[in-house]
């Protein structure tokens, strides 16, 4: 197994299947997860929400396609094929698991006593796994830093879209074990300065062959991708 956050000092990039292998089936589902897994991907990435029980549930959306609102739906509202957070992490078998906490204050409902972070603490506590095989995102930094607070020994990576420098600034001032940055904001002189910091630099979402080549060539210590069987093929072909 990679560790996606040292990957600087092996040379090697991990990859992530966003969402699960969401090519090859319906996004943040079991199959999807498994699908991933037996392709071979290094890790997956999934998208925890809370339902109007606490139920911390995986969904990227804060509402149903039917336009239901999920922070108003109890669990046993939802449609089956939305797994809770236990069944989803029994579906990536012993693959790294990238837990993004989806928390937004541009939402109505922000959680602002961070009830979404207790909930998944409570999941990762009462399971017997190496806090490393987990990967705690976010890219609400009050969300993080929280969640940073209370479990420390569980890395976190600081996610971001546009103002790199400032994101990775972030990310390394907070202690984070990870920047996650939009794979057009990636350049070598940040992976650089990431790394000098001990900080990883995980990319999202690169798709086509020739930038997931490119990334990997630069060095970022992950790719996080809709395609894990191509970015795997790219990585052993220019390994």
């Amino acid at each position: 197994m990679i560790d996606p956050w040292c990957q600087y000092s092996e040379g090697v990039s991990a990859i992530f299947a966003h969402r699960g292998a969401r090519r090859a089936a319906p996004e943040n589902t079991e199959a999807a997860f498994q699908v991933a897994v037996e392709i071979g991907a290094d890790g997956i990435e999934l998208d925890v929400r809370l339902t109007a029980d606490g139920v911390a549930i995986i969904h990227h959306d804060p509402s149903l396609a039917d336009g239901r609102n999920l922070h108003e739906l109890s669990l046993r509202d939802l449609p089956h094929h939305i797994p809770s957070l236990p069944v989803a992490l029994d579906a990536c078998g012993s693959l790294i698991v990238n837990i993004e906490l989806k928390n937004s204050q541009t939402e109505s409902f922000y959680d602002r006593d961070f009830d979404l972070v207790r909930r998944v603490i409570d999941e990762l506590d009462i399971r017997s796994d190496d806090a490393a095989r987990w990967l705690v995102s976010s890219f609400d930094l009050a969300t993080l830093t929280e969640f940073h607070r209370l479990r420390p020994e569980i890395p976190t990576a600081f996610l971001t879209a546009g103002e790199p420098e400032s994101g990775l600034s972030t990310a390394i001032d907070g202690g984070h074990s990870a920047w996650h940055p939009w794979w057009h904001d990636v350049r070598v002189d940040l992976i650089e300065k990431a790394h000098e910091h001990g900080v990883a630099v995980n990319a999202w979402t690169c798709n086509e062959s020739e930038e997931i080549e490119r990334l990997i060539g630069w060095g970022v210590d992950g790719v996080i991708t809709d395609v894990p069987d191509v970015a795997l093929l790219v990585r052993d072909r220019v390994r």
